[in-house]
Order: C-alpha cells, then sequence, then structure tokens
C-alpha cells in the first residue's frame, strides 16, 4: 500500500498560481484529494489573495461534501477507523454536510496546516482552529489539500491549548496510511505553530478576529465541476 509521505505534499505548479488570480468575493472550491480521488469538497468565499497567502470565509450553513462509509458494507465503531478503512478500499461515498460554526481560514503556500479563526453566532471569537494539512495546490478554481486528521485548538486569548482527534491520527498510523516520517513532521509543524501562537507572532497577532465579511456575501455554493480532479504535475 502506498503511504503518505512528505515527498507526496501536494506544490503549486508556479505556471497556474500565475494564471489563478483570485478576486475577494469569488467562490473557490477546497478540495481533499487522496491518491487522484476527491475525499472532500468545500466551496468558500475569497476574502484575500496574496499568492503565497490565501484567506477564504466559510459561513455557517455552508453545504460541503464528505466522506462516509458506503452503504453496501458494515459501518465501523468508531469515525477514526470508518475513515482509515475508507481511504484503504478506496470505496467512500460523498454527502451533504452543513457546516455549523463561520470560519476564516489562513493557509500560507508550502504550509502543512490552515489555522482557522471560528466566530459563535452572537459574533464571539470562538478561538484559534489549527488544521493539519498537505500544502495547498492551486489549479483554475480550486485549491487541493489532504487533511492529515491531527488538530489543534488553541483558546483565543492564545493562554492555552489542546490536541483534536489524536485517536484518528493514530489509527491513520497504525494503518499505514500515514508513515512515521509524515507523522514526525505533521507533530512538528503543530508544535511550531503553538509557538507562533504563544509568541504573538502571525497570523496570531494580526486583527483577524475583528475582520467582518461583506454583508452582501450570502453563502457559498459548490459550483459545476466541483468534482473534478486535475491531476498533480510530476
Amino acid at each position: 500500500m502506498r503511504r503518505l509521505r512528505p515527498r507526496d505534499e501536494l506544490r503549486g505548479d508556479s505556471r497556474v498560481r500565475r494564471l489563478t488570480v483570485w478576486t475577494p468575493g469569488q467562490t473557490i472550491v477546497i478540495q481533499e484529494v487522496w491518491k487522484g480521488m476527491l475525499w472532500a469538497a468545500r466551496p468558500v468565499i475569497l476574502v484575500e489573495d496574496r499568492g503565497s497567502f490565501l484567506a477564504a470565509w466559510c459561513p455557517k450553513g455552508t453545504r460541503r461534501k464528505v466522506p462516509t462509509t458506503p452503504p453496501w458494507r458494515p459501518r465501523e465503531r468508531t469515525r477514526g477507523e470508518r475513515l482509515a478503512t475508507s481511504l484503504e478500499l478506496r470505496d467512500w461515498v460523498l454527502i451533504d454536510h452543513e457546516w455549523d460554526v463561520s470560519t476564516l481560514m489562513l493557509t500560507e503556500e508550502g504550509a502543512m496546516h490552515s489555522v482557522w479563526v471560528s466566530w459563535l453566532d452572537n459574533g464571539e471569537h470562538w478561538g484559534w482552529y489549527v488544521n493539519l494539512q498537505l500544502p495547498m495546490r492551486r489549479a483554475q478554481d480550486v485549491v487541493q489539500t489532504m487533511d492529515l486528521a491531527l488538530d489543534v485548538i488553541i483558546a483565543p486569548d492564545k493562554s492555552s491549548w489542546t490536541w483534536k482527534d489524536e485517536d484518528e491520527f493514530q489509527v491513520a498510523i497504525d494503518r499505514n496510511l500515514i508513515d512515521e516520517e509524515t507523522a514526525s513532521a505533521v507533530r512538528a509543524e503543530a508544535a511550531e505553530v503553538i509557538r507562533r501562537a504563544q509568541a504573538n507572532e502571525p497570523p496570531f497577532c494580526d486583527l483577524w478576529p475583528e475582520w467582518l465579511p461583506d454583508p452582501s456575501w450570502g453563502l457559498p455554493h459548490l459550483p459545476d465541476g466541483w468534482d473534478r480532479v486535475t491531476k498533480r504535475k510530476q
């Protein structure tokens, strides 16, 4: 079985980057791709595009596509086991899921993480969510990545933090879906982001928690072609 290694990271093609200039308010799609197959898809609204940095808005109520166990085989006991088996067998099916917290996603090119700023329904800053993932790759109106299971939740004032989904991360390692080299890289990436948060370095020192979306923006929707996966250039 082919495992995930750092050299398999999704790197952006410079020619695509020069051609792909996104404007605020534009809907783009974040695809998660596993071995050339679409694992998940989420529509987001582009907030800022600096070339090597993207800020994207995913408001509460956005409908996205997520993987689930196909109906022709039994569902395993835990979410981690279900996801791992689907990745092993490559037999998942995509279903609709409604996003439940308004989130601004801050992603740097080449980074194995995205920092998410989230708000409660009353507008209160919920905190910082660090999503460990493969580095983003641009392709037309799509960003490709792949979630790496492990996450970090950081308090709004950055005074404390906690791991999330350690069990799912361990299942992926035990099933040889993520090798030890990549697992170590993920942990190191997480440690560096935690250090930056505690040192009040970007993006944690920036004014993103005070950011407000354009009131004319509604919910983003998956456009035609959302399920088309552009193959990575070798």
